[in-house]
């Protein structure tokens, strides 16, 4: 039996976390600014959710990420074979302090 969707986006949940400390951000911050509940971002980067079209355009606007920096898009055959069409993208390195002279 064929999977129901048989192409999927799913997030990189260890790159959300990574870009949201980048920003110097708390999982109930970035709740506030998305304006979800404060247990939605945990289940986003505890990988058990996947956000919506809507969702994922916020995301990306608020932590100023491309598409592939923080989802990946999986094709899933018949038996359940995953093909993934992108490479995970890093995460980004932690912000280096500004420096004040």
């Amino acid at each position: 039996m064929a999977p129901a969707d048989p192409i999927q986006i799913r997030i990189r949940a260890t790159h959300l976390a990574e870009w949201r400390r980048a920003h110097g951000l708390t999982q109930r911050q970035l709740a506030r600014r998305l304006a979800v509940s404060q247990n939605y971002i945990p289940a986003l980067e505890g990988g058990s959710r996947d956000p919506g079209p809507t969702m994922r355009g916020r995301l990306m606007q608020t932590l100023g990420v491309g598409f592939f920096d923080l989802f990946e898009v999986v094709l899933v055959g018949v038996a359940g074979e995953e093909l993934h069409l992108q490479p995970a993208a890093e995460p980004p390195a932690a912000p280096s302090p500004v420096s004040r002279r």
